[in-house]
C-alpha cells in the first residue's frame, strides 16, 4: 500500500483535527503533562460535547476517504483478497513513510483526545487504538485491490500511532524527534515514485509522498543535545541546536523493479523549534510539536555511499564531494 493513502486520504480528517486542538486554549493539559505527580492528583472528566464533536469529525473524515478520495483509486481496481509480501518495493523505506503518517496522526488525534478531557495515558493509547484500527481497515481494503493486504505497512503504521504515548512515557523518547523531510532534487523518478497511478485529486504522473528514490524523501531522528547535557552545562549551550542522522534512497544506483536501490545516510544540524519559540498557550505547543516533526533546511553531510557536503540540504543546490 502506498504512502500516498496515508497521507493525501487521511489528509481530510487533518482539518477536522487541526480545527479542534486549535480551538483549545486552556493550559490545564499542556502543564499537567510536565508534572507526573499533579497527573496523579487530578480527576480527568470527559466533557460529552467535546467527545461528540470529535467523534463526528472522525466519522465524517473517514466517510469522506472512502466515498470521494479512496474510489478514485487503486482500490477501483476490484481483486481477490490477497496478502503480499512488499519487503522489496522501495528498499522498505515506504515503511518508515507509514510510520511518519502514523507519527503525526497520533499527535494530532491526541492532542484532540486531551481537549476533549481525557487523562494523559487515555489520550495516547485511544490514538494508538485509533491509528492501528485504521491502518488495519486500510490494508483491509487494499487487499482486494491488486496490491494485496501488506501486514508490516499495518504494523509500521500502528507503531507510528503509539508513538505519541512514547514521547509522554517513554523518559529517552523526550530527547528525539522523528523528522521528515521532501525535496525534488532528481525528477527522473518522479513517475516511477509515484507509481504513476491516480485520479484527478492525485494526478496521473504521482504525488510526492509516494517520490522515494532519487534521494528526494528523507528521515530523520533528530537529538536534542540541549537538554541531553548536564544541567552545569546547558548554560553554555544553544538549546536550540540539535543533530540529526538521516537516511533516504540513493539516486546513483537504481532498477525499475525496486530491486537494486540502495540507503543513503546524512548527518546534519538541525533545530528543536521549542527551544527557539518555547510556546506557552497549548494551542501554539500543539503547533510546535507538529512542526517538530519537520526537517527543515540545514547544512548536512551525505556519509553513505559518497561523502558529500551540502551547504542546504535537502535543497542541494552546491555541493562539495569528499
Amino acid at each position: 500500500m502506498s504512502a500516498r493513502h496515508r497521507v493525501w486520504g487521511m489528509g481530510y480528517g487533518v482539518w477536522f483535527v487541526l480545527l479542534i486542538f486549535s480551538l483549545s486554549y486552556s493550559q490545564t493539559n499542556s502543564a499537567l503533562l510536565a508534572d507526573t505527580t499533579a497527573q496523579d492528583s487530578v480527576e480527568y472528566k470527559i466533557k460529552p460535547v467535546r467527545l461528540a464533536i470529535i467523534g463526528g469529525s472522525i466519522a465524517t473524515s473517514y466517510i469522506a476517504i472512502y466515498a470521494i478520495y479512496l474510489k478514485e483509486g487503486w482500490w477501483s481496481e476490484a481483486a481477490p483478497f490477497r496478502f503480499k509480501n512488499d519487503f522489496e518495493y522501495a528498499s522498505n523505506l515506504d515503511k518508515f513513510g507509514h510510520f511518519y503518517t502514523g507519527v503525526i496522526f497520533s499527535e494530532l488525534f491526541t492532542m484532540s483526545y486531551d481537549w476533549v478531557g481525557m487523562s494523559p495515558f487515555a489520550s495516547t493509547l485511544w490514538a494508538g487504538i485509533t491509528l492501528g484500527f485504521t491502518q488495519i481497515l486500510i490494508e483491509f481494503k487494499d487487499g482486494f485491490s491488486p496490491y494485496g493486504y501488506s501486514t508490516w505497512d499495518a504494523v509500521a503504521g500502528t507503531l507510528g500511532g503509539f508513538y505519541a504515548m512514547g514521547k509522554r512515557f517513554v523518559p529517552a523518547m523526550q530527547y528525539v524527534d522523528y523528522k521528515f523531510a521532501y525535496w525534488r532534487n532528481n525528477r527522473e523518478y518522479w513517475k516511477v515514485g509515484g507509481e504513476d497511478k491516480g485520479g484527478s485529486l492525485t494526478g496521473a504522473d504521482g504525488v510526492w509522498v509516494d517520490d522515494y528514490y532519487g534521494g528526494n524523501q528523507t528521515h530523520w531522528l533528530s537529538f536534542k543535545v540541549g537538554k541531553m547535557l548536564p544541567a552545569g552545562a546547558r548554560d553554555y549551550y544553544p538549546g536550540w541546536l540539535a543533530f540529526a542522522f538521516g537516511w533516504g534512497i540513493d539516486d546513483k544506483r537504481f532498477d525499475p523493479e525496486y530491486l537494486e536501490s540502495r540507503y543513503e545516510f546524512y548527518f546534519s544540524l538541525d533545530y528543536d523549534l521549542e527551544a527557539i519559540f518555547q510556546p506557552k498557550r497549548t494551542w501554539s505547543k500543539n503547533l510546535i510539536t507538529i512542526l517538530n516533526h519537520v526537517k527543515f533546511p540545514a547544512p548536512a553531510v551525505r556519509v553513505y555511499p559518497k561523502g558529500t557536503f551540502f551547504p542546504v540540504h535537502p535543497m542541494y543546490g552546491f555541493r562539495v564531494g569528499f
